[in-house]
């Protein structure tokens, strides 16, 4: 996969300027995705640089509301991003381009039945 491209894509989803303190978490979503992969899928295509930029995404996403704390304001103290949303739309996002890769990744479910003779 390309880093450049994941991490161009990262900066645009997440609003930051700068990719490089977030290369970690970046590459740690690649590291994700290329686990997901068919052994015969091509790790170069492009979608797959999506769905890592999206993953680290939601990570960085699920790190900064984990540090969420009270707002002080004049009326008293409220909570910042109350509703969460911010986080519903960074798994959507996963959630879509996972979708667009359905050819390239591993099924991820898998259901044991049972049929009586």
């Amino acid at each position: 996969m390309n880093i450049q491209m994941i991490s161009s894509l990262f900066v645009l989803f997440s609003g930051e300027t700068d990719s490089r303190r977030y290369l970690p978490l970046i590459t740690a979503a690649v590291y994700e995705v290329m686990q997901q992969l068919r052994p015969e899928a091509d790790g170069s295509e492009a979608r797959l640089c999506y769905l890592a930029a999206a993953v680290a995404n939601l990570r960085y996403v699920q790190m900064f509301g984990a540090r969420e704390t009270a707002l002080a304001t004049y009326a008293g103290n409220v909570t910042r991003n109350s509703d969460f949303s911010h986080i519903r739309f960074a798994k959507q996002l996963v959630l879509s381009y996972r979708r667009l890769c359905t050819d390239l990744l591993k099924e991820e479910d898998f259901v044991f039945t049972g049929i009586r003779g």
